[in-house]
């Protein structure tokens, strides 16, 4: 218990860091305490992280490069390769929710709603990249834009899929994750591309605070489908 309320506290602090460096408009002590959120977290899990699982190292080492390079955004080429990492987390996501996927075939109604589902995921998400190419004289990072939120596309396809096949807690925690991702990288453009707003910023990190400790309780969760839905 004194453990848990230790580790608790850590991350409290580091969010607190966070959003101080936000205020202050400190920008080592704001990406510090993103930093500093990831670690308490694996400490807390450690023991219930699966063993031997290529895909949860795999997100953990690109999360943890991805979030470091944050610090030298504005040397060489680190923030194209940050945004390439962040992409490489998202792939692995997907490759352990496939894993965790059982297809089965669904009604023709269900069918069309996960259509219509994809094609309004599609629908904002395009606008939204259209939206950043008025802000981006960059053609290369426009269309390296184009492939991340391709990715995030397919992550979220994967996400309703896997959730209406399975309809257990690894898979509600799978979905939750991809929302918050999605909202976290939004908020992220509107600060960087559209107007810089202290709430935005704030909500933006508390979003992907909330995602990465969602990624986390999917991989420690053991996969115990429930068998009530089989829609997709």
């Amino acid at each position: 218990m004194k453990q848990k309320i230790f580790f608790a506290l850590l991350v409290v602090g580091a969010i607190a860091v966070n959003i101080i460096g936000i205020f202050n408009e400190n920008f080592w002590l704001e990406q510090s305490g993103k930093l500093l959120f990831i670690l308490p977290l694996l400490a807390y899990y450690y023991k219930r992280l699966p063993v031997g699982n290529y895909n949860l190292y795999a997100f953990l080492f690109f999360l943890i490069s991805a979030t470091s390079l944050t610090f030298f955004h504005q040397i060489w080429f680190f923030s194209y390769i940050s945004i390439g990492l962040f992409i490489g987390c998202y792939i692995f996501l997907i490759r352990e929710a496939i894993k965790h996927t059982e297809y089965e075939k669904g009604s023709r109604f269900m069918s069309l709603y996960f259509v219509i589902v994809v094609a309004i995921y599609a629908y904002l998400l395009s606008l939204h990249v259209l939206e950043l190419e008025r802000n981006l004289r960059d053609t290369f990072l426009f269309f390296y834009y184009i492939i991340y939120y391709l990715n995030i596309l397919i992550l979220a396809i994967t996400a309703l899929i896997y959730y209406l096949n399975s309809f257990s807690k690894k898979s509600v925690f799978f979905m939750c994750l991809t929302i918050a991702f999605i909202f976290a990288d939004v908020f992220r453009d509107m600060k960087v591309f559209y107007f810089p707003d202290l709430s935005i910023e704030i909500v933006g990190s508390l979003i992907r605070f909330a995602a990465i400790k969602l990624a986390l309780l999917f991989f420690v969760t053991p996969e115990k489908k429930l068998r009530l839905l089989h829609l997709v």
